[in-house]
């Protein structure tokens, strides 16, 4: 019986090492999450504008800047919103997905005197069954822009 315990503790102990670099290891998600940018120069935000986990997107909110520059782009709520809707448009590809895998939308926009030229451009990019949307009006968005929106897309 003595001989027995002893057996059993060295067998446990080494179970338990085998075990051990399967537990330190295993510190990554159950899903594994991928990040895209608009550019391919490296994001200087605390944030990613896109992640993908398990065929859904979220898409960060975008505002109009020119992926290439990183400056504003447009004057109008037209302009604008044309340039934040191909943002999420160029983020969605780059997941394999395209705008009608959006299903729903945020917008922030700063004037709701300009909800028109919004919806407008919202249609033409969104013609059968576009996303759900929030609209909600904001006294003032980063470096001026107009309109602001944040997407999630679904495979």
């Amino acid at each position: 019986m003595t001989k027995r315990i002893p057996m059993m503790i060295i067998v446990l102990f080494v179970a338990a090492v085998l075990a051990a670099p399967a537990l330190v290891t295993s510190t990554e998600p159950q899903s594994p999450r991928r990040a895209f940018s608009l550019s391919d120069k490296p994001a200087d935000t605390p944030y990613s504008p896109a992640i993908l986990v398990e065929g859904t997107l979220f898409v960060s909110g975008q505002i109009p800047i020119d992926p290439e520059t990183g400056m504003l782009v447009g004057r109008t709520m037209t302009e604008q919103a044309e340039r934040v809707i191909r943002n999420i448009e160029v983020l969605c590809k780059k997941a394999g997905l395209d705008l009608s895998h959006v299903v729903a939308t945020t917008a922030f926009i700063t004037d709701f005197a300009e909800f028109g030229e919004f919806n407008a451009v919202f249609r033409k990019y969104f013609r059968t069954i576009p996303p759900t949307r929030a609209t909600v009006q904001v006294v003032k968005l980063a470096m001026g822009a107009k309109i602001e929106v944040s997407a999630i897309a679904v495979r």
